[in-house]
């Protein structure tokens, strides 16, 4: 096997346990859709380390990566929040549409998010805004805990917001 390989699957591993998480969570499984979530961001973590101990680092890898997190910390943890929300709230239509709205911009600002990384460098090891991997796994780990509907989306624009800020945070 090509080891240039191995970084690209465990980054296809993060993209498969997004979709699981989706799926689970359609058919109201949100404690697996959150392990899901959970499951991703372990294998996003460390598709960069092995690919860098490797020497493989490509501009595939890391165009692979972003777009495999826009769906395992974007789509993912958004479906999970609506979800939730529709199940345990039974809201009229009209809020409901509003909660969608509100998981559709959570994806935006994610997908925004990524690729202002993709474009700028980043400057004295900080990054601009906060990671939507941070972001989709905080909201997945706290929807385990059964926090009120308001609270979850008050978190969900707050890291909406966050992602697409100026804010700096230091790479660990």
């Amino acid at each position: 096997m090509n080891k240039n390989f191995i970084p690209n699957y465990l980054t296809l591993c993060n993209i498969f346990c997004g979709f699981m998480s989706i799926l689970t969570t359609a058919h109201g499984y949100f404690v697996w859709g959150t392990v899901f979530i959970i499951l991703a961001m372990l294998a996003d973590r460390y598709d960069g380390i092995v690919a860098r101990k490797l020497g493989v680092v490509s501009e595939i890898g890391h165009d692979l990566d972003s777009l495999c997190d826009v769906v395992s910390f974007g789509v993912a943890p958004a479906t999970l929040i609506f979800e939730i929300f529709i199940t345990n709230d039974k809201p009229s239509t009209f809020l409901m549409i509003v909660v969608a709205i509100l998981c559709g911009v959570y994806v935006c600002c994610g997908a925004y998010r990524l690729a202002r990384f993709n474009v700028t460098k980043m400057k004295n090891g900080y990054y601009q805004g906060v990671p939507i991997t941070t972001c989709g796994t905080v909201l997945a780990f706290l929807s385990l805990f059964k926090l009120p509907s308001i609270a979850m989306l008050i978190l969900l624009v707050l890291s909406s917001y966050l992602m697409i800020s100026n804010l700096k945070i230091k790479k660990i």
